[in-house]
């Protein structure tokens, strides 16, 4: 169990700073309230239309997931793949794919929901988060690469970039604990490390048992899951919106343009990737690095996200905010390191064919506009994946989830057989 006291005691001064900031928020936003209002009308359509639709259904199906024992069967497919590579247990490729397909916060939702279940310890958990606290691959492509910058290729880089820099982050926070050494993880179940057993045998097992252990019926799980969800969501869209108008406020109080640029990227990451993205650029790859470290970063508003679903754990802040800062500084370098690497593997002539034309909501002729990339086999397919909406999308990716398993069982048949041999 966790404690639920602070183990940081707050200094007097911290909070008369805090209280002042509240009051001095209240005096900007009655001295101009119809720009107060139209932020934060802004930030409730973003939430509404965008937020809440895209993330109700994984915070649903995520604890149902767990409650039935799907992660956990999926933690002993995936254990010895993910020791291997980010010293973590299985279950944490769970949360991995949670983040990066829904973006944040989804993935801390499912890290905190381990380190609740004890599935993983302390340490394991930030890494993890920081591993899982990604981008959505539609906001990346679509949004930023179409929408804003009106170049396709440049949102498939950002997207390519912010995965291998995530990576990356990893790699250098699991060498730094390497001089702190941590207990093994707290499996649930034995199960787990029954090397007498067939493998598929020990995933089964592994599912009951964890089904057995929660033990809800089908009709609570449902309204818990359903209560939780919408719990967590309320908590986001108020954060989105008291963000919105405190940008705005501050937007009025700091009108050049470096400040603006400034206060978007550091406190909201659409509105940073907006401005950056339809800002003219000298150089469109300065441009993209910066977009790269403004979404690796997330803004402050995410930053509080996770921090207030980081309560009732031992989570650190001060590790999810130094996983940030190496994320962006990664982004921001691997985007030179990668850049014509990535271009001349886009790159045919100067004509381009987008796929996107079709997907409703974008401006007629975006993707024309400064297009510099004519079709290629790998970049129709990545466009395409990000193109296809509803069912459609759903239908197209079972081969590719399927090939996917195929592979992970491969990997970690021979892992075990290395490992055996040891």
């Amino acid at each position: 169990m966790f404690s639920s006291r602070s183990s940081v005691t707050q200094h007097p001064l911290f909070t008369l700073v805090m209280g002042g900031m509240a009051v001095l928020l209240v005096l900007c936003i009655v001295s101009y309230p119809d720009q107060a209002f139209q932020a934060s009308l802004q930030g409730l359509k973003v939430w509404w239309n965008i937020i809440f639709p895209a993330l109700l259904p994984f915070l649903v199906l995520s604890e149902m997931l767990l409650a039935y024992g799907f992660v956990h069967g999926l933690g002993v497919l995936l254990d010895p793949l993910m020791r291997v590579l980010f010293r973590l247990p299985g279950v944490g490729g769970w949360a991995w794919s949670v983040g990066w397909t829904a973006g944040y916060p989804a993935g801390a939702e499912a890290v905190i929901r381990l380190r609740k279940q004890q599935a993983i310890t302390r340490r394991e958990a930030e890494r993890l988060l920081g591993l899982s606290h990604a981008s959505s691959p539609i906001f990346m492509i679509a949004v930023v690469g179409v929408g804003f910058v009106q170049k396709a290729e440049v949102g498939l880089i950002i997207a390519i970039v912010h995965w291998a820099s995530a990576i990356v982050a990893m790699f250098i926070l699991r060498s730094a604990d390497v001089f702190h050494p941590e207990p093994e993880s707290v499996s649930i179940s034995e199960l787990q490390r029954s090397k007498h057993l067939p493998f598929y045998r020990r995933m089964f097992d592994a599912m009951e048992l964890a089904h057995r252990q929660d033990g809800r019926p089908f009709g609570k799980l449902l309204g818990d899951a359903v209560t939780s969800a919408v719990q967590t969501l309320m908590m986001i869209g108020g954060y989105i919106m008291i963000f919105s108008v405190i940008i705005q406020v501050l937007r009025i109080a700091i009108p050049q343009e470096l400040g603006s640029f400034m206060l978007n990227g550091l406190l909201e990451v659409n509105l940073g990737a907006y401005t950056f993205g339809s800002a003219a650029f000298q150089s469109t790859l300065f441009q993209t690095a910066l977009l790269g470290a403004v979404i690796a970063w997330s803004g402050a508003s995410a930053h509080m996200q996770v921090h207030s679903l980081m309560k009732g754990t031992d989570l650190r802040y001060v590790r999810f905010l130094a996983s940030r800062i190496v994320h962006a500084v990664a982004a921001f370098l691997l985007t030179y390191v990668l850049w014509w690497p990535l271009q001349a593997l886009f790159y045919d002539s100067d004509a381009a064919v987008s796929v996107f034309e079709t997907v409703p909501g974008l401006p007629a002729g975006a993707m024309h506009a400064g297009a510099s990339l004519e079709s290629s086999p790998l970049r129709d397919t990545l466009l395409s994946l990000a193109a296809y909406t509803g069912w459609s999308q759903s239908l197209v990716l079972i081969p590719w989830l399927g090939l996917l398993l195929i592979c992970f069982i491969t990997v970690s048949r021979v892992l075990r057989q290395i490992s055996r041999r040891r």
